[in-house]
């Protein structure tokens, strides 16, 4: 049988350092299981089980944008994949959880989450506060290739704050600020609807200077066409020419003798 994984399942494979460590059962739902946070990197620093402030509240402002570890670590085999989704609890508190998504079989350690404080005042959060629900899915086959890069928590936790520290922004005005983001700057905002515009005007005023050229063009054929093709009528009427009979007598001969007209005697 393969599907997602039901409770009785997951509580097995915990028991078995499967599936999931540093798991409690209370977690444990009819499908599923709810990640509490472990690590919170903020300000620079590694806030974990082993820091001086690990059981205060942390303050996340309106709009800050912090990265955290679960507490629990997912073991999954070649057959397993997981998805993450955030709890509804949290969301309805105006913590958006930004990175929600499935896991690859073969996957091991904690999972990385990056919440936003919508809110206009401040939140507080408490490590092993529940933040994400994860579902099992065992598949029909193993994968062929399995998620095969592994690194030690310690590990981990040094690399991600380092990421948070130099790259990652620190609120959403940040994030929208940023040149690689995907959210456009005021500026950039105002560049692209200029742009829009003054490429529509472009385009209207090139189509009205080739329709002025083409009416232009059929104006100076019509006038350097010849006009004489249809004869006009005229005022006067032309007079009507009748031809003469030709003349039948015969010219007399000048050259012959012409009789004298008085008798000769």
């Amino acid at each position: 049988m393969t599907g997602i994984l039901v409770k009785q399942d997951i509580e097995a494979a915990m028991d078995n350092s499967m599936l999931l460590v540093y798991a409690i059962k209370e977690n444990l739902r009819a499908c599923s299981y709810d990640l509490r946070i472990g690590t919170i990197f903020k300000d620079g620093q590694v806030i974990n089980g082993n820091h001086r402030d690990a059981n205060l509240q942390i303050i996340i402002k309106p709009g800050e944008i912090i990265s955290m570890l679960t507490l629990e670590e997912v073991i999954l085999p070649d057959n397993v994949m997981a998805s993450v989704f955030a709890i509804n609890a949290q969301s309805s508190r105006g913590l958006l959880v930004l990175n929600p998504g499935h896991i690859d079989p073969g996957f091991r350690g904690p999972i990385s989450v990056k919440v936003l404080n919508l809110r206009k005042v401040d939140l507080a959060l408490s490590r092993q506060a529940p933040i994400f629900t994860i579902i099992f899915e065992e598949l029909p086959k193993s994968s062929v290739s399995p998620y095969s890069t592994h690194v030690t928590r310690d590990q981990r936790e040094r690399e991600h704050n380092e990421n948070d520290v130099e790259l990652a922004p620190r609120n959403i005005a940040e994030l929208i600020s940023l040149g690689n983001s995907i959210y456009p700057t005021r500026q950039e905002v105002r560049e692209i609807v200029l742009q829009h515009w003054t490429t529509w005007l472009t385009l209207i005023l090139t189509f009205i200077a080739a329709l002025t050229g083409i009416i232009s063009l059929f104006l100076a054929i019509g006038l350097s066409s010849p006009r004489g093709d249809i004869p006009k009528p005229s005022a006067t009427p032309t007079p009507i020419i009748t031809p003469k009979p030709p003349n039948t007598q015969k010219s007399p001969n000048i050259f012959l003798p012409q009789p004298s007209a008085t008798p000769t005697p």
